[in-house]
């Protein structure tokens, strides 16, 4: 994995961070819903996934620039 790859892997997880913001806001402010099982599912379990993977992607990010570091 490249450091390119891994910048558009982590803009790409960052904006699923927005649409299920925006998801949540549509559904209980615009249509006046009630909080169901949905938005309980997509703030917590989605929330938790995405930062999970973001947090891998960070690591992987500064093991490739301790890589960089040590190869020269």
């Amino acid at each position: 994995m490249n450091r390119r790859k891994i910048r558009y892997a982590q803009a790409g997880f960052i904006a699923a961070l927005g649409a299920t913001v925006a998801y949540a806001f549509v559904k209980l402010y615009v249509m006046s819903q009630r909080a169901d099982l949905s938005i309980l599912l997509i703030n917590v379990i989605v929330f938790a996934g995405i930062a999970g993977v973001l947090i891998y992607l960070s690591k992987k990010e500064r093991d490739l620039e301790e890589g960089e570091l040590f190869r020269d």
